[in-house]
């Protein structure tokens, strides 16, 4: 009940603060024989699975059912649907197979299933948004990554309650416990900190259990973001963390050959903490994008990774790439050149410093033959686990309503198990499987999703986009709300939506998109809502009288005017890049600025105050000359309720 509470007050002074009600996405459609409009059935969407210790069960999550499915791993029969709150997501099983966690983004908590009796016996709070959980067997323990407020939750089982929040970098997507429980592995989901830092990248965070608290962060290579897959090898040496990296300072015309993105797994040494290495995972003409998660065998010499903008899993030789990387090299690979140069494992063997380039060379795992990918059995592969005695790969396929079993050692597709029936896709559902499919785009580097990340927000980097010249890169803007707020981009220069979104596709994906496709990337981006801050009401009373200032004092409501907080019109805020004319960027909505960040055009501001005191010298963001200290953290506090 306290959980109910807590979100019914956050919706009520979030409808206060913004003076409008909080609106709901369409439900899917469809029409009846007599013309009349009915709603369908939900769709299935598959997130991540979980096998019991034994092999005979697989565990579900469905974030858009709302439930956790339960199959036979064997037959796949189904057996039930658990009904699970808020949103469910990340899976754990307890060592005996008889309790599964589950991670209830939008409910704050997580549930917990009795896999004997099938029902939900009870949840425990945690902090806001958890997607993702990992269990601690022998201390008893579970860590739970809550994307609300950046933060890991530390829960002690046998007590029942949460007993800490560690803070980590941004957006924690996902968490592995070493195998002596001595450490957390957290992975960072988007980069933090100003877009024009010298190297902008997603982190991994390294906890320390018995202090709960971070110790240690690991940059991923400049241009890392969404990094979620993460395994831990057995013998708690490595971590392996798989994510794109963004060439974001190269004009995107240059998609051919991964010139823009390209789908890395960088291998990070535990005891230093530092990357050892980073390689790609992609063929030289043909992406591997958008990386979900990672698992590997109990040996740690192979990894399995899944690709949702591809709908592929990819079989990594990680014990062969360790040995190359040792120097350990056969006399097969060493003759093979690099057109009239030794090959990037040969140079590595005469120069460690040479590593670093692996991250540039599409070629290595090729020519090494480490790499293996195989078609999923659907669309869009998230979740990922391996049976006990490790011969099956259970892929859930978010798009498809299923799981694929894969034979480990050849990639075959053994069986496809559907979680439940599936509706015809209406125009939104289409609209939402186009934006995060990679097959649309030229050699399948990349989709609509890759900038535009959980759901059409933003990826935290400065793009290069050729529609206002070159070497001026811009901060990803996000979605939410854009057919309320043409012109469009930072330089205003589309018009509308339409025009926006498809020559959006055209420009980065180098395929045109059909009028119907536009049409379903137009519902589909129609349909997204935003969602009220989850800390609300920690700085609700700062935020009431910052809104007095923002329409009042502050004069800032003159530009940022309500319901979409946007006059929709260009102004010189005094903070010109190199390469534009005239300095006048394109006001920006301030809805869900608290997860939009960084700021400005460029991304040069990480956060709101640094947008309004230090990159505002001359005050020219209304009557900021104006106010005082204090209230411009009320201000802040206000914009960041938006």
């Amino acid at each position: 009940m306290g959980q109910i509470r807590f979100t019914a007050s956050l919706v009520i002074i979030a409808t206060i603060l913004v003076g409008c009600k909080p609106d709901k996405p369409p439900a899917p459609q469809t029409k009846l024989k007599n013309g009349s409009q009915a709603t369908a059935a939900v769709y299935r969407s598959p997130l991540a699975v979980a096998v019991c210790p034994d092999g005979k069960t697989l565990y579900v999550s469905d974030r858009t059912a709302g439930c956790v499915t339960i199959l036979n791993a064997a037959s796949g029969e189904h057996i039930r649907n658990v009904k699970i709150g808020g949103e469910p997501g990340g899976l754990a099983l307890s060592r005996n197979g008889k309790t599964l966690y589950v991670a209830q983004r939008k409910a704050n908590s997580i549930a917990l299933l009795d896999t004997a009796r099938q029902v939900v016996t009870g949840h425990i709070p945690v902090g806001p948004w958890p997607v993702a959980v990992a269990l601690a067997k022998n201390s008893n323990r579970l860590y739970s990554c809550n994307r609300g407020n950046h933060s890991v939750s530390v829960v002690d089982l046998a007590a029942g309650k949460e007993i800490k929040q560690i803070a980590v970098v941004r957006d924690p997507a996902f968490a592995v416990v070493t195998p002596d429980e001595s450490r957390v592995v957290v992975a960072n989901f988007m980069p933090a900190g100003a877009a024009t830092d010298p190297n902008p990248a997603s982190e991994i965070s390294i906890l320390d259990t018995k202090a709960m608290r971070q110790i240690a962060r690991v940059k991923l290579p400049r241009g890392s973001t969404m990094a979620r897959g993460l395994w831990v090898s057995p013998n708690g040496k490595w971590a392996y963390a798989v994510h794109l990296l963004g060439q974001f300072d190269l004009p995107v015309t240059q998609v051919e050959q991964g010139w823009v993105h390209t789908t890395a797994l960088t291998i990070i040494d535990l005891t230093k903490p530092m990357p050892l290495a980073t390689v790609l995972l992609d063929d030289l003409t043909n992406g591997a994008a958008d990386p979900w998660a990672v698992v590997g065998s109990r040996d740690g010499k192979t990894l399995w990774i899944s690709h949702r903008g591809v709908h592929e899993v990819s079989r990594l030789d990680i014990g062969h790439i360790h040995e190359l990387l040792e120097g350990k090299i056969p006399a097969e690979l060493a003759k093979i050149k690099d057109a009239q140069r030794d090959n990037i494992w040969v140079r590595i063997k005469k120069d460690k410093r040479q590593i670093a380039e692996l991250a540039r060379d599409l070629t290595a795992l090729h020519i090494s033959k480490t790499l293996a990918r195989t078609p999923s059995g659907g669309k869009g592969p998230t979740g990922i686990t391996l049976s006990p005695n490790e011969n099956k790969l259970y892929v859930a396929n978010y798009y498809d309503a299923s799981v694929g079993v894969l034979d480990t050692a050849g990639g075959k597709l053994l069986n496809t198990i559907s979680v439940g029936p599936q509706p015809q896709a209406c125009s939104i559902r289409r609209g939402e499987i186009y934006f995060h499919d990679a097959t649309r785009c030229y050699q399948r580097w990349h989709s609509c999703a890759s900038c535009h990340l959980d759901q059409g927000r933003i990826d935290a980097l400065p793009w290069d986009f050729m529609r206002d010249g070159i070497d001026n890169g811009k901060d990803v803007i996000s979605l939410v709300h854009m057919h309320h707020t043409p012109p469009h981009n930072r330089r205003a220069t589309r018009p509308d939506p339409r025009t926006c979104m498809k020559t959006g596709v055209l420009g980065s994906h180098m395929m045109p998109p059909a009028e119907s496709e536009v049409d379903d990337l137009l519902a589909y981006v129609k349909s997204l809502r935003p969602e009220p801050n989850p800390n609300l009401l920690q700085f609700a009373p700062a935020a009431k009288r910052g809104k007095v200032i923002f329409e009042g004092k502050g004069n800032c409501s003159r530009c940022h005017p309500k319901p979409w907080f946007t006059d929709n019109k260009t102004y010189d805020v005094g903070t010109a890049s190199k390469g534009d004319p005239d300095g006048k960027y394109d006001t920006p909505s301030l809805i869900e600025a608290y997860r939009t960040a960084p700021y400005l055009h460029d991304g040069r501001a990480a956060t709101i105050k640094d947008a309004l005191t230090k990159f505002d010298p001359k005050g020219l963001h209304g009557n900021l000359k104006a106010l005082t200290p204090k209230e411009i953290e009320d201000l802040i506090a206000y914009v960041l309720s938006l």
